[in-house]
């Protein structure tokens, strides 16, 4: 279970679209990703700082590319990083309409503190999608899933990224491999996945890195393994997807697959 890692300073695992992480050594000076941002306070609040204006808070909902500063004050947090693209950032985006790009939890309510402290017993991929549909639940998110399976053409694009080198494969080569023009496969990978074609291959490819680096790759070798040009490319995009670079990850951290 993730609280047996708590000795840890940080716990990584990435899912379809989203990173989720667990860390107590949060303290950035101001930065912006392009991620938007769900942070909560697993022992204690935390400073924030958006725009010059700081405060203490227990959550906090940030849009992506938002200017903004953190200090975990040495507790323990829970982040969720989420693609804006996807349907589950979308819906995170009407929240935020209602407060100018950033939405604060100051005092989490009991039921909501018994969500967020529930990830500390995930284990599996189960586990974590019955934690995530909770915590939806308690934010008044709502997304509609499709029970049907998923389009056969787009599975196949999944199983061929899966079996490819990252930097070799194009939307066009994609889309001849399904016959479908690149706009039509675009905009029906969107539809059944609920993130961008494009983006879904940054995160693979991200994702892959990370993996790799934390098997003991250097950051060069997992780099150029998941696709990256470079380590340095690698590193940028790290840095502007996660607001860290990928030495600071993985420096002293656990990475969890689920």
């Amino acid at each position: 279970m993730l609280e047996n890692h708590f000795e840890r300073q940080l716990v990584l695992f990435f899912l379809q679209d989203h990173i989720v992480f667990f860390t107590n050594k949060v303290d950035t000076s101001y930065h912006q990703h392009n991620y938007i941002q769900l942070t909560f306070a697993l022992e204690r609040p935390f400073l924030l700082d958006v725009g010059n204006n700081a405060f203490q808070t227990e959550g906090v909902i940030i849009d992506s590319n938002k200017r903004h500063k953190i200090q975990g004050t040495n507790g323990w947090q829970l982040y969720l990083l989420i693609n804006p693209e996807s349907n589950f950032g979308e819906a995170l985006r009407q929240k935020l309409k209602e407060t100018d790009d950033v939405y604060c939890f100051h005092f989490l309510t009991t039921e909501m503190k018994m969500v967020v402290q529930s990830i500390k017993s995930v284990n599996d991929q189960l586990k974590y999608e019955s934690f995530l549909h909770t915590l939806k639940q308690s934010l008044g998110i709502q997304i509609e899933t499709l029970e049907n399976p998923i389009d056969q053409r787009v599975q196949q694009v999944l199983d061929y990224i899966t079996n490819k080198h990252l930097e070799k494969i194009k939307i066009n080569e994609l889309s001849r491999h399904v016959y479908l023009s690149e706009s039509r496969l675009s905009h029906l990978f969107k539809k059944e996945m609920g993130i961008s074609l494009t983006s879904y291959l940054l995160h693979e490819k991200l994702k892959r890195a990370f993996k790799l680096a934390f098997s003991g790759a250097t950051m060069t070798d997992a780099a150029l393994e998941a696709g990256f040009n470079s380590s340095s490319h690698f590193t940028r995009c790290a840095r502007d997807k996660l607001g860290m670079t990928p030495s600071s990850i993985t420096k002293d951290s656990i990475y969890l697959k689920v």
